[in-house]
């Protein structure tokens, strides 16, 4: 994002109170500002994003200097504000090529911003410095529209080249228009047919939008695409849902799919997610469809929101209940030798012989000298090297009572995460706790109550204890965010847990062999990634279709639910092995 790599980070959180109330001032906005998070590959975001009505902002920049930083700061969120003022209602794809749908969005990005100065014409001075793209050169498709970007905000700029004079006519010729958004469409779709018979090359995976201050345009488009666990851009992930559309599949209607799944997906009354606050950007993951035997892209929509605070004394007193099985599960995941192999040389006994100490060995007898008799070699697991996560489902089933008890499944549930958190934090372990649950393929919520890096005290605790159940079980999109999550963690061995009541199930999915099938894809995707996914199943009678999706190595049902603290000491030995 910049010039100057060696330059410190520069955070945001300086300046976020100033800026939000001069959002609140100059639009009139109280547009929620939430902190953006590295990517599936752990890099830092480049740009500002627009989704659902909130403002994601990159927690730093790197590169920035200090002086320069409040003013990339306030330019960006200043063109955010534009965009909820101006900008709407979002633009379908259609059949527009990735290069038009980078142009649309830059015309629209043009369009906003001379809105906006009609009102406040001191804006130019805002974002007219960070404008610096020149004219001349070997004509590429990125620095064209950044030379576009700035003929169509600084009036004294004199680029040309015809195709940006062409751009900066066809927008101000349009003047009259800007109030509509589809002058957008029409432009950029114009300028960017232009640009393709030009024959330059456009690589949507490594397009950045241009100048720093304007956002990816994710919040323009109706499919809005975040980047992907692959690292694809947004014009990426929308040209391939086009794609996707427009070879030929057979649509739902012939295929027979129920009209509840095609259409938008409404939130259940009483659904406490919608209160919820938004903790992440929306990631999409496609979902396997087992009449067609292909996956549907991007079709599944997984919401990270922000976990409630319960009293963590709850959360303590179950893990000093069951204090003697804690410290037998310590032990024997101390013992279970979990971790990268190591040969060790030169040893007294060993599986196999070491080469260079037989070697040795040959030039001692050569020279009538005593020779060294540690000759073998032996592999051992001397360290640990595991990371594990421990998926809960707090679906609305959780909440039924236990059979023959008086608690429900929920509570026992966070009695055995409990459980699992304090042996594995005595031990050292790498682990995360994470919850989910759905309504409908639009809105599946996850919920982060400790991660990797987090330690395990009162906080986490209780985020545990504040979990309450309802909605629905969509599993198989809650596998692939979680298996995401613990893919970045650079483990010998990596766990996924999941302690699960049911069925997977949902509001949209009349089919239930559907999301059954799309969990066992998905557990095949995790073990492709080298994720082991192991399911533990409450419910007596889901024998069946547990071993479907896990199999029957990595399935085990509890009976008796109130066991299944007592039980899961053995439960991890087993898949520790």
């Amino acid at each position: 994002m910049s010039e100057h790599p060696t330059v410190p980070p520069v955070p945001f959180a300086p300046f976020e109170r100033r800026l939000s109330a001069f959002l609140v001032a100059l639009w009139r906005l109280r547009a929620p500002i939430r902190p953006m998070r590295p990517d599936a590959n752990g890099m830092p975001p480049r740009r500002l994003r627009l989704t659902d009505g909130l403002i994601w902002v990159p927690d730093s920049l790197p590169g920035i200097h200090a002086d320069q930083a409040a003013g990339l700061y306030r330019a960006a969120l200043v063109h955010a504000g534009a965009h909820l003022r101006f900008s709407s209602p979002r633009f379908p794809v259609g059949t527009l090529k990735p290069v038009q749908v980078a142009l649309v969005s830059l015309i629209e990005d043009a369009r906003v911003e001379h809105l906006a100065m009609r009102e406040y014409p001191g804006l130019l001075q805002v974002w007219r410095p960070f404008h610096v793209a020149e004219g001349g050169g070997t004509p590429n498709a990125p620095g064209l529209m950044a030379r576009l970007a700035r003929a169509l905000i600084d009036p004294d700029y004199d680029d040309g080249d015809a195709w940006v004079s062409k751009g900066r006519s066809l927008f101000f010729d349009g003047r009259a228009e800007w109030e509509t958004h589809e002058f957008s469409r029409r432009v950029g779709g114009l300028l960017g047919n232009d640009l393709g018979q030009m024959r330059l090359s456009f690589n949507p995976k490594t397009h950045v939008v241009e100048p720093a201050y304007r956002d990816d345009n994710l919040g323009l488009w109706e499919s809005n695409v975040p980047a992907s666990a692959e690292g694809e851009t947004a014009y990426e992930s929308l040209r391939t849902e086009r794609e996707e559309r427009d070879d030929g599949r057979p649509d739902d209607t012939s295929l027979g799919i129920e009209a509840e799944e095609r259409a938008p997906v409404a939130e259940a009354p009483g659904c406490p997610a919608g209160e919820e606050e938004m903790a992440a950007p929306p990631a999409l993951y496609s979902e396997w469809d087992y009449r067609i035997a292909r996956e549907r892209p991007n079709w599944v929509r997984v919401v990270e929101r922000v976990p409630g605070v319960g009293d963590p004394a709850e959360v303590r007193n179950a893990a000093t209940r069951h204090a003697a099985v804690a410290d037998r599960l310590a032990a024997l995941v101390r013992a279970a030798g979990v971790g990268r192999p190591q040969r060790l040389h030169r040893q007294l006994e060993g599986d196999r012989l070491d080469l260079d100490a037989c070697i040795e060995v040959m030039v001692s007898r050569c020279r009538n000298e005593i020779p060294d008799p540690r000759i073998h070699a032996a592999l051992q697991h001397r360290t640990r090297d595991l990371s594990a996560l421990l998926l809960l489902d707090v679906s609305a089933s959780t909440g039924d009572q236990v059979p023959d008890g008086i608690r429900p499944v929920l509570e026992v549930e966070r009695d055995a995460a409990a459980l699992f958190a304090t042996a594995l934090d005595r031990i050292g372990d790498r682990f995360a706790i994470h919850a989910f649950r759905s309504n409908g393929r639009n809105d599946v919520s996850y919920y982060r109550l400790k991660d990797f890096r987090e330690a395990y005290d009162d906080a986490a605790m209780a985020r545990l204890a504040s979990l309450r159940p309802g909605l629905s079980t969509r599993l198989g999109a809650a596998l692939r965010h979680g298996g995401r999550l613990l893919g970045r963690q650079s483990s010998h061995r990596r766990l996924l847990l999941v302690v699960t009541d049911g069925e997977p199930s949902d509001i949209d999915v009349a089919d239930r062999r559907l999301l059954v099938e799309d969990t066992r894809q998905a557990v095949f995707s995790l073990a492709a990634q080298g994720i082991d996914a192991f399911g533990i199943g409450l419910d007596p009678g889901g024998r069946k279709y547990l071993t479907r999706m896990f199999g029957v190595r990595n399935s085990t049902v509890v009976d008796h639910v109130e066991r299944l603290a007592d039980l899961l000491p053995n439960l991890f030995l087993t898949l520790s092995r």
